[in-house]
């Protein structure tokens, strides 16, 4: 049985099945013919971009521009694989959490609206930064043709000037050509949308889930382990819901911390290049990509954020988990009712955290860390040029 509340609270289900099946990713319906199709284009785009990196190599703007633009974009690869890969530990997880969306897994009101301020922060997200990245990923590709609208109707116009800095493997000679190899690229935009910023909206609404079923948790024990009745029934499945979560919470890390690595590394550098590239613009009175670059700047801060600000509310939850097993003057009930309580609070000493490939956690003091090091990056970049 569900609520209206949590009717709505299973769209975030509902939404990132729509982003991850675009890309034939999602977990219970893969679909390896599109899998396959878009690796294969991110892999001959990528080609075509390493071979525009050799051709102006010694240029150091157009290597700059370069990498600002094909970073990012070859970050997806590495996306893809690994929401690919992960596909056969998520169908367990997804089927898991499939009764979470239901009255019965809350004793109380206030349990449910512990797991519901989570969810909405996870709709709020992946609604917004969806938005946002379809906006910046339109108008980042469009900006070749606005900068130079004027030349391309003169018939002017370069066409070394594509939307995104690639080398093709033929020489461009015609508008026809032209015409078909922007056609071409168009196709990062949807890619961008859907395996780049849904595939974060994807990992982090999960993890905002497991961090809501934690704080509902601890409203479970807060409210049934303060009284004697039923409770040996109540520790019995708090116990098994506990051991649950941990399984869910250490699928999550153990399958997506490459991505928590790839994004922080990705992140510092894309900072750097971005707002390199964006001074260097604004010199020169470039204000189409100023904009542009503002936007692609806020989209990869927003991103590095949320994934900081997710592994801050994984440790304060399981740490509040802790807290309220302790606080439930477990001392004062007879030995054979304690032993359980205590396995979990020696459990619960170990915080659950997000790592990046295991070198450090996720929170937001690494968020702190990221833009420190990608500013002094700037600052020796800019005295470097």
């Amino acid at each position: 049985m569900q609520t209206a509340k949590l009717a709505r609270a299973s769209n975030i289900v509902t939404w990132n099945k729509w982003f991850m099946t675009c890309m034939g990713l999602w977990p219970l319906n893969v679909n390896n013919f599109l899998y396959v199709f878009f690796t294969t284009y991110m892999i001959i785009y990528c080609s075509m971009a390493v071979r525009h990196l050799l051709k102006h190599f010694g240029q150091a703007e157009s290597i700059i521009a370069n990498l600002t633009d094909n970073i990012f974009l070859s970050m997806i690869i590495g996306k893809m694989f690994i929401c690919r890969m992960s596909c056969k530990d998520m169908t367990k997880f997804l089927k898991a959490i499939k009764d979470d969306f239901t009255t019965h897994n809350y004793t109380s009101v206030q349990e449910e609206m512990a797991y519901l301020r989570y969810n909405e922060l996870a709709l709020i997200f992946t609604k917004y930064s969806m938005s946002i990245s379809a906006f910046t990923a339109t108008m980042y590709y469009l900006r070749t043709f606005i900068i130079n609208w004027r030349q391309f109707l003169t018939g002017n116009f370069s066409y070394d000037e594509l939307p995104y800095p690639v080398q093709p493997f033929f020489e461009i000679k015609d508008t026809t050509t032209y015409a078909c190899v922007s056609a071409y690229l168009f196709i990062t935009v949807p890619i961008i949308i859907c395996g780049y910023a849904g595939a974060d909206a994807y990992v982090l609404s999960m993890v905002l889930h497991i961090c809501g079923q934690y704080a509902a948790l601890a409203y479970k024990v807060d409210n049934l382990l303060r009284h004697q009745e039923n409770y040996q029934r109540n520790i019995g499945n708090i116990v098994i819901k506990h051991r649950l979560l941990i399984t869910l919470a250490e699928i999550l890390e153990k399958n997506f911390t490459i991505i928590f690595l790839q994004q922080t590394l990705g992140t510092i550098l894309l900072l750097c290049l971005t707002l390199f590239h964006m001074i260097t613009n604004s010199e020169h009175g470039d204000n189409a990509s100023v904009v542009a670059f503002i936007l692609y700047t806020f989209c990869v801060s927003m991103t590095i954020f949320g994934y900081c600000y997710i592994g801050d509310c994984f440790i304060n939850e399981s740490a509040a988990l802790r807290d309220a097993f302790y606080n439930t003057e477990w001392y004062n009930n007879p030995p054979s009712c304690t032993k359980l309580i205590s396995i979990c609070m020696v459990r619960a000493e170990k915080p659950m955290v997000l790592t990046a490939a295991k070198f450090f956690p996720l929170s937001l003091s690494t968020f702190t860390n990221i833009v420190k090091t990608s500013m002094a990056y700037l600052s020796i970049l800019r005295n470097f040029m």
